[in-house]
């Protein structure tokens, strides 16, 4: 059996100040996010990972730091950046507020309708669709279970990234992507599955 822990990043400046905070933006951690991703750290810093995956972005790969830092483990598990784990490209909309686009009806898509989104309005603002952010990432934990069959994997990443991931994991359609709750900032969930196929949630950190 395996065991994934996927740990959103701490809170960002970018978070802070209610920007679109994807692929193309980024922005140090807050001292609330340095808070966070030390909480986690302490709280898993008796975990012996058989490895780490984060994404290759500032935020994440920060946010890794400070949680390895506090691992009893962590000079014997090895730490890989990935970029297929960075977060969703909003193209246009990246890091600037839902005021500054003054596109309701596009962001009320994004926020409640995948499927449209990736059909009607990704390509016009230059994003990445739903999908192709979706088959990514599940394409990460495949290769991390064929390697790990048994194991412990800490996943740190983004809150689309795992959105999107967690409804591939749980066999759920696209469709329904949005009608899940976003993980928190700083915050574990965590997984197993005995055949890299079948997940079960064990627990998510509200």
């Amino acid at each position: 059996m395996t065991e994934f822990y996927l740990v959103r990043h701490g809170e960002t400046t970018v978070n802070q100040a209610h920007q679109f905070n994807g692929g193309l933006s980024d922005g140090p951690l807050t001292a609330a996010g340095v808070a966070g991703a030390q909480a986690v750290g302490a709280r898993l810093a008796q975990h012996r990972f058989t490895q780490v995956l984060t994404s290759s972005m500032p935020r994440a790969l920060a946010t890794t730091d400070l949680i390895m830092a506090a691992n009893a483990f962590a000079l014997t598990t090895p730490v890989q950046p990935v970029a297929a784990l960075r977060e969703m490209v909003l193209g246009d909309w990246d890091g600037r507020t839902g005021e500054d686009i003054a596109a309701p009806q596009d962001i009320a898509t994004y926020f409640h309708d995948p499927l449209a989104f990736d059909e009607t309005v990704a390509d016009r603002i230059h994003a990445e669709r739903y999908a192709s952010v979706r088959h990514r990432t599940q394409t990460v934990i495949a290769t991390a279970f064929a390697a790990h069959p048994t194991g412990r994997i800490l996943v740190v990443g983004h809150g689309i990234v795992f959105l999107l991931l967690l409804n591939a994991l749980m066999n759920r359609p696209l469709s329904a992507a949005r009608q899940q709750r976003i993980l928190q900032n700083a915050t574990v969930t965590k997984l197993v599955t005995r055949n890299g196929q079948d997940f079960t949630e064990v627990y998510r950190d509200r």
